[in-house]
């Protein structure tokens, strides 16, 4: 700022605008460089730019709330409490972020929580212990964390594992401007999170459509709405601030929702009923950490107990029983029928199989192939030959070729074309094929036979319903006396014409007819 005086000895004092960076004069002091604007203008822009970034940082206060309130969110602030310290989300990006919500909601999805014993039957574990012999800790992060039967967890406790696997959090990281202190609130503890990551936490809360808030939270925003706007079909017995209602427990606000609704009775929803079973666990977080685990031992190990969790997810689906059911994920069959495996009885080969003693050595194998699964998430080495010597001595190959079946009529219609029928049979079928490849259970070559077996299995299937649709009893009628079986037969169906891809199969048999005709 400079000063000059003019003929009436008026003081003018030159300035930069603060808005358009403008040089002007004025006739009054400004110290503040804030309010130094030219125009009217210039003033009233940066008025509405400051209105602006009020509003900005109000959203990003409430949706720092609602992410608070979200399973993700109380997951990383119980986290935080527990280490002390916020700093163990140290290497986290907008992107990490997103794919830890991303985690947690998969953790959600396995369920088996267990509301007597107040414990889940599953553990967000890491993979670099909380406690480092050097100081360090375990970072809370999707690259350090991996969900594990609870049981396995525990008995881990908080031992060091490896040293390439996962992420840690340098002690030198650790300072006391980032530390938690037992009194600390949600919100206090989620405003120091936000200053620990930034821009990287900015970025991500501003995205709303990953916010989901928790059961309790989201119904006590729901009884609270209904109260207020006066649309419940009956009033609750007093009226509830939405902190009061954020403090009851889920079953009172269940109850409170069905009184709101006008229902006289409340349906809760029974996780446990929905638990997820072991081995799909950890084959989904094995195949995660195969893809994106930052050590290159840890993804082979993780790859390789995959390819056995497949093949024993394989097996297991076969059977017609709740556990066969819980893992048909492993052979997902819509239009075949398929027992690939089968069980070699190797401790009474001759003899006739004790069922108990059978069982008994299922779950040994489970077990087994469960505990190591563990410990190769966990980024520890796995007796590679031991397992698959264990699992292959157990299960052999019985059948390559699927049943196939013929489509139904508004299966055919729902995929449209043979093309897209016969691609759905082979996408169903490769995983197993691919699975059974990956542990020297069968060869390239027989894959190849096999993936030609199947064209023929479809051909037999589509001729056995041809036979069946024209043996139809409505094709069937006298008429003056006389016998017709196909009275008003003219074609088949779309969906029981033989498939394009057929042709190829069925010339050379046509060929030889023809030729043993002649």
């Amino acid at each position: 700022m400079s000063t000059s005086k003019t003929k009436n000895n008026t003081r003018n004092y030159s300035y930069i605008c603060f808005t358009c960076k403008t040089p002007y004069t004025g006739r009054r002091e400004q110290a503040d460089k804030t309010k130094r604007f030219c125009h009217d203008s210039c003033r009233k822009a940066k008025s509405r730019e400051a209105e602006k970034a009020a509003k900005q940082q109000s959203r990003i206060e409430e949706q720092k709330n609602r992410w608070s309130k979200s399973p993700v969110g109380k997951f990383v602030i119980g986290q935080c409490r527990r280490a002390g310290n916020v700093a163990i989300l140290w290497g986290n990006t907008t992107a990490s972020l997103v794919e830890l919500d991303n985690f947690n909601t998969s953790y959600e999805k396995c369920y088996g929580y267990n509301s007597e014993e107040r414990k889940s039957l599953f553990h967000r574990s890491h993979i670099q212990a909380n406690a480092g012999a050097d100081g360090s800790t375990g970072a809370l992060h999707y690259l350090n964390l991996f969900i594990s039967l609870d049981a396995h967890n525990l008995s881990a406790s908080n031992k060091f594992v490896s040293a390439d696997a996962g992420l840690r959090v340098p002690a030198s990281k650790l300072i006391k401007k980032w530390e938690v202190s037992k009194g600390d609130t949600r919100q206090q503890i989620t405003n120091k999170i936000h200053a620990f990551l930034g821009d990287e936490f900015t970025n991500y809360v501003n995205q709303p459509h990953l916010i989901r808030m928790d059961t309790v939270h989201t119904l006590a925003q729901r009884i609270y709405n209904r109260q207020q706007k006066g649309t419940a079909v009956k009033a609750l017995e007093q009226r509830y601030t939405l902190a009061q209602l954020e403090q009851q427990t889920l079953k009172d606000l269940e109850i409170m929702d069905a009184i709101q609704r006008g229902k006289t009775s409340v349906s809760s929803f029974r996780p446990e009923l929905y638990t997820r079973a072991t081995l799909c666990v950890y084959a989904d977080e094995l195949e995660r950490m195969a893809a994106v685990s930052l050590s290159e031992r840890h993804r082979d190990n993780c790859r390789f107990m995959l390819a056995l969790v497949r093949v024993l997810g394989i097996y297991i689906a076969q059977a017609e029983t709740q556990q066969g059911i819980d893992h048909r994920s492993f052979l997902p069959l819509k239009d075949a029928q398929w027992s690939p495996l089968e069980y070699v009885n190797w401790q009474q080969p001759w003899g006739t199989p004790d069922q108990q003693l059978i069982d008994a050595d299922h779950s040994l194998l489970i077990s087994s192939i469960a505990e190591h699964c563990y410990h190769a998430l966990s980024g520890a080495d796995v007796p590679r030959g031991f397992l698959q010597a264990r699992l292959l001595k157990r299960i052999d190959v019985a059948t390559l070729v699927p049943t196939v079946q013929a489509p139904e009529q508004w299966r055919y219609a729902a995929l449209g074309s043979w093309d897209k029928f016969v691609d759905s049979l082979y996408a169903d079928a490769e995983p197993v094929w691919q699975s059974l490849l990956a542990l020297d259970l069968c060869t390239p070559g027989q894959v190849e036979e096999a993936r030609t077996g199947l064209l023929w299995s479809l051909q037999g299937a589509i001729e056995k319903a041809r036979h069946e649709y024209r043996n139809q009893d409505g094709f069937k009628r006298t008429y003056k006396g006389k016998y017709y079986s196909r009275w008003g037969f003219n074609s088949y169906p779309e969906h029981l014409e033989f498939p394009p891809m057929l042709a190829d199969l069925m010339q050379p048999m046509v060929e030889d007819e023809h030729r043993a005709a002649a």
